[in-house]
């Protein structure tokens, strides 16, 4: 990850630094709100880690237009001001395990500009992506950008023999060499559904006759009652030669499914989509 940090001592400044780099981060420094504020506008940055009160202010100088997620750090929390940026409030002192774990889950839900957090994603989609960063490595700089529709992960190839991995995982990927370096893509169906023209409903609502669709329990209650009035559905659906696919289902829906002996019911899981035919793939953009 790329990170700004932020302290007007040298020593915690550059001691943390230090040690961040060894983990494999890219690590530049500031030591008060000026310098910060040059900083965050000559790059951008995955995360910009700071103390509190500085030199000439408080971080909040800085963190009004700041683009990624602030974690700041102060000796009194309670003075930190809420801001959308700040994603976290650490209490000095800092342990440096408690630093490295943010910066990992930070890279497992990196920020999209067009739509949140990773973490944010209906489940599906989410297990491949954290499943591809897994693959890339924890320090790679992830991009992930969710419009509503689809998601794509962009990211640095540091490496061909990744590339299995990734295909394994479902939904269409390229590799780009921008600047003579190469760049992986992978988009999904944010819904999770193996194919982008593929009807989605609610669980709720009244089945379509279509002869493929799926069933999106992302954003629902829990209910085993609802479930399983959706399970005998499905027996009714299959019977006239239906193929319906369950996306997002809870963990807690596939565990009371399992307790009733009603796994067996359960649609066969088909991997994220979408799948664009070869003879479109420069359709892709």
């Amino acid at each position: 990850m790329i990170c700004l940090l932020v302290d007007d001592e040298p020593g915690i400044r550059e001691g943390l630094a230090a040690l961040l780099r060894r983990k494999g981060h890219e690590i530049h420094t500031a030591g008060d709100c000026a310098a910060a504020s040059a900083r965050l506008a000559e790059r951008s940055f995955d995360l910009v880690i700071t103390d509190w009160r500085l030199p000439d202010g408080t971080a909040a100088r800085f963190i009004a237009d700041c683009p990624c997620p602030v974690v700041a750090v102060s000796g009194h929390p309670e003075e930190v001001e809420v801001h959308a940026s700040v994603r976290e409030v650490l209490t000095k002192p800092v342990s440096p395990a408690r630093l490295l774990e943010l910066l990992a889950a930070t890279a497992s839900s990196s920020t999209a500009p067009a739509g949140g957090r990773v973490a944010d994603l209906p489940r599906d989609a989410r297990e491949v992506v954290e499943a591809a960063i897994a693959v890339l490595g924890p320090a790679a700089p992830v991009e992930v950008h969710d419009d509503g529709a689809f998601v794509v992960l962009r990211a640095p190839l540091p490496s061909d023999a990744m590339l299995p991995a990734l295909e394994e995982l479902g939904g269409d990927l390229r590799v780009l060499a921008p600047g003579g370096r190469s760049q992986v893509e992978l988009r999904l169906c944010r819904d999770g559904r193996p194919d982008p023209g593929l009807p989605v409903v609610r669980p709720g609502v009244v089945w379509p006759a279509a002869a493929e669709f799926a069933v999106d329990f992302h954003g629902t209650d829990a209910i085993p009652s609802l479930f399983g009035n959706c399970l005998e559905r499905l027996v009714e659906a299959r019977r006239r030669g239906a193929r319906v696919y369950f996306l997002n289902v809870p963990d807690s829906l596939h565990f009371w499914a399992s307790s009733q002996g009603k796994a067996h019911d359960m649609p066969m899981r088909e991997k994220v989509g979408p799948r664009l035919p070869a003879v479109l793939a420069d359709l892709w953009s």
